[in-house]
């Protein structure tokens, strides 16, 4: 009898009381132009971490925002995840890297320049009222950085050397869970002055880093490495996904 009243207690309590869950809302980024693209903020029921994930900087680069796409389906329990798939979407749609030209070379951009300097200007501004604690931008690359040290397949590449400590113990936590040594993730530091990363940390101290993952491995395969990386950095912060 006891177990039935304390059964009793917690589901009205439960009805009375019910748990918040996630909020979503959403933005666009150069509305009413064929650049228009849209985000997504996704709030925990608890206070957490600001994350700002950013896919399809470069349109060929299919795993980056098709990666990010799927990110939309996570639930965030504690903490803020802000995501924007498809930055560039005129590059996706022409699957080139920079369609007319590379907007990623733009930033902080120009609020009062051409179509690329005011995509990069209002990408910048989703990050930076964001107040995030953290900013990844998903790429690919041609090869493995380890085949040849001009490519940056299966690293993090960041721009200072001050963030190798946050970054490498994220990386060695994400490799123990890799089962091929050669898709594990190293660390790349070159500093790209126009690039959101650079700017994030030069401009707001927030840490920031690309996720880069090898075009020679299959596309399925280059999707759930981006996801994994991601998911290390969103533990490592504090931000918490519900069970996939």
């Amino acid at each position: 009898m006891k177990n039935l009243w304390i059964g009793l207690f917690f589901c009205v309590f439960a009805a009375l009381f019910p748990a918040r869950a996630e909020t979503v809302s959403d933005g666009f980024v150069m509305k009413n132009t064929r650049y228009q693209t849209p985000y997504w903020v996704k709030k925990g029921a608890q206070n957490g971490p600001t994350v700002v994930v950013i896919g399809g900087v470069h349109g060929d680069e299919p795993a980056s925002f098709l990666a990010a796409r799927q990110m939309r389906n996570w639930r965030v329990e504690k903490g803020t995840l802000v995501l924007m798939p498809d930055a560039h979407i005129e590059a996706i749609r022409h699957a080139k890297r920079g369609y007319p030209r590379n907007m990623n070379a733009l930033f902080p951009g120009k609020a009062n320049g051409d179509a690329m300097e005011r995509l990069a200007f209002q990408i910048w501004g989703v990050i930076r009222d964001s107040k995030p604690d953290l900013v990844l931008t998903l790429h690919e690359s041609r090869d493995f950085y380890v085949n040849n040290l001009k490519r940056y397949g299966q690293t993090f590449t960041f721009d200072f050397e001050e963030l190798r400590p946050q970054f490498g113990r994220v990386a060695q936590r994400l490799n123990a869970r890799i089962p091929v040594k050669k898709n594990h993730f190293l660390l790349k530091v070159e500093a790209f002055k126009t690039c959101p990363t650079y700017c994030a940390w030069r401009y707001l101290r927030v840490p920031a880093t690309s996720i880069e993952t090898s075009k020679t491995l299959p596309l399925a395969l280059r999707i759930q490495l981006q996801k994994q990386a991601t998911l290390a950095f969103l533990e490592d912060v504090g931000l918490q996904i519900a069970p996939l």
